[in-house]
């Protein structure tokens, strides 16, 4: 009797499991998620296994973020024996409908479609998203890139510029959003862009004349006169590629897209408090010479022009026979004119007339002066050895 009951038990129990057939869709109950697998109950004699590569089509989608024990999930039965007694079954599968729906829409509305680099081929790259296969050609991603194999693994959003699903054929163009983005991001910075406003930027490129600042998609050209009231040879003293920097617009014009800038503040303008005057002895430093003569650095950052005539009593031919760059030199402050800008000293002044120069300039005074004077100076000469 006993194995009659033991009988009728196993043939209730078989007859109250599921049948399962591959193909098809399910509905169970979720047993446990245990790191990258998603446990579910089918009410079947051995359990379904989601691996995480069945779970979704988003990468970025962890299994335990959305489901947990306990929650009813429908899924599609892709085998009856995973190789491990259990049933393997997919989830992403059950997304490929809703997502082509999705695809479809985008596509008819041309809006922006995320997508995968999955593989490189001649002429460009291939891209996934939702078991759909994108072609991209290299012209239409969104930069130029020597090696394509840089955009292997990575997702990107196109737009669709040729869809025939017939044929298998769906083309997407990264290029096309990248210039819309970049279209609207000049259009929004030109709004608030007018002379004497002051925008937030970033150093993008130096060069010897100066520095371009990216203004959030349009560039701005801050020429290197208007980097520092100090002279500067090169930029690269003040700036470097890459910092944020406030500036502010000197002029700009829409139409030839030409925006000039000012990093100098006026407030730090050492014009606008000069501590010198005529007489003023300076302790300065050579930071360029010309022709004409040595621009030294004062102690406030002022600079002034020692000319060449005034660098020393002797002759010569160039600053450069006396004076050399950065060297530390006493002047005599001769002019200050604040309506030019100009100060001008004297290191000559400061020097100590040796013997042979007070000679040489006595000897330049008699022979411009009148011959009776120079008797005289003759005759008072021999007096005075006498």
């Amino acid at each position: 009797m006993a194995n009659v009951d033991e009988q009728s038990f196993a043939e209730l129990y078989e007859n109250s499991l599921k049948s399962l057939e591959e193909g098809t869709t399910i509905e169970g109950t979720v047993v446990e998620v245990n790191g990258n697998e998603v446990f579910v109950d089918l009410g079947y004699k051995a359990d379904g296994v989601i691996p995480r590569e069945e779970f979704s089509y988003d990468e970025d989608e962890i299994p335990a973020n959305i489901v947990k024990a306990g929650d009813k999930i429908e899924v599609y039965i892709l085998r009856m024996n995973d190789g491990k007694g259990n049933v393997l079954l997919s989830r992403k599968r059950l997304q490929t409908k809703r997502l082509r729906e999705e695809f479809e829409a985008k596509v008819k509305l041309d809006q922006p479609i995320k997508v995968k680099v999955v593989n490189v081929v001649n002429g460009g790259v291939t891209a996934e998203t939702a078991g759909i296969r994108v072609f991209i050609p290299a012209s239409q991603l969104g930069k130029k890139v020597d090696n394509l194999d840089e955009y292997r693994g990575k997702s990107i959003e196109v737009k669709i510029i040729e869809y025939n699903p017939e044929k298998k054929k769906i083309v997407g163009s990264e290029r096309v959003l990248v210039k819309a983005a970049k279209d609207q991001a000049e259009k929004e910075v030109w709004a608030k862009i007018s002379e004497g406003v002051e925008l937030e930027g970033t150093v993008r490129e130096l060069k010897d004349y100066g520095a371009f600042i990216d203004l959030g998609g349009v560039d701005g050209l801050l020429h290197i006169s208007e980097i520092s009231w100090k002279q500067i040879k090169h930029p690269s003293e003040v700036l470097k590629v890459g910092e944020k920097i406030t500036v502010k617009v000197l002029s700009a014009d829409p139409e030839t897209k030409k925006i000039a800038l000012g990093y100098r503040k006026a407030e730090d303008n050492p014009w606008l408090n000069v501590p010198y005057q005529v007489g003023d002895v300076v302790e300065a430093k050579v930071v360029s010479m010309k022709p004409f003569g040595a621009f030294v650095e004062l102690p406030n950052g002022l600079e002034g022009l020692v000319h060449i005539s005034n660098i020393t009593h002797a002759r010569i031919a160039k600053p450069q026979d006396v004076l050399s760059m950065g060297q530390e030199v006493t002047a005599k402050v001769v002019e200050v004119d604040l309506d030019k800008k100009r100060i001008e000293l004297s290191i000559r002044e400061m020097e100590e007339r040796m013997p042979e120069d007070q000679e040489a300039a006595t000897e330049e005074v008699k022979a411009e002066a009148p011959a009776e004077e120079v008797k005289d100076a003759s005759v008072e000469d021999t007096k005075t050895e006498e």
